[in-house]
């Protein structure tokens, strides 16, 4: 028979996934804070990869609309969080324009000094990015689609999101 924490393990696990909510597993190593590091490579993509503005592959949003959507996002939670700066979420978007699981997270004060925000903050901010499905896929002049280095960031003032950058 199982443990009692094997037991709480399992119905926190079921819990988590019945609530809807998108959290991602935080590892934090010497080159940068990495979230949900499950990374599986699409199959139909080479191993190639470009940076977004080599291919036109910024969000086909602006960031005045983004900003909206983030603010109303955030709304919803009605929490209340402190600190200025930049967070900055880094990942890849395959060939089929789907982003790869795995996520860097940079965060720096108003100075560019390493810090860190409320968590919470950050797991809403990446399950506002995760909410973003309409990014663009990178083709070659010859047709041939492949995978791109992307990124968002997110200027925090005094706890609230004021701009979003690129």
């Amino acid at each position: 028979m199982p443990n009692k924490s094997a037991i709480l393990f399992i119905i926190s696990g079921i819990l988590l996934l019945l609530t809807n909510k998108t959290f991602a597993q935080n590892f934090v190593l010497p080159d940068g804070e990495f979230m949900d590091t499950s990374f599986i490579q699409n199959e139909k993509c080479p191993k190639l990869f470009a940076y977004f503005y080599s291919v036109d592959g910024k969000y086909p949003e602006n960031s005045a609309s983004l900003l909206k959507k983030v603010q109303t996002f955030l709304q919803q939670k009605n929490e209340n969080y402190a600190n200025s700066g930049y967070i900055t979420f880094r990942f890849l978007i395959d060939c089929e324009g789907k982003p790869y699981p795995k996520t860097r997270v940079l965060q720096t004060d108003e100075q560019y000094s390493n810090c860190y925000f409320n968590k919470n903050l950050v797991n809403e901010l990446y399950a506002f990015l995760k909410t973003l499905d309409k990014w663009k896929i990178a083709k070659s002049k010859d047709g041939n689609t492949f995978s791109y280095k992307a990124f968002i960031t997110f200027k925090i003032k005094n706890g609230k999101v004021i701009n979003i950058i690129p």
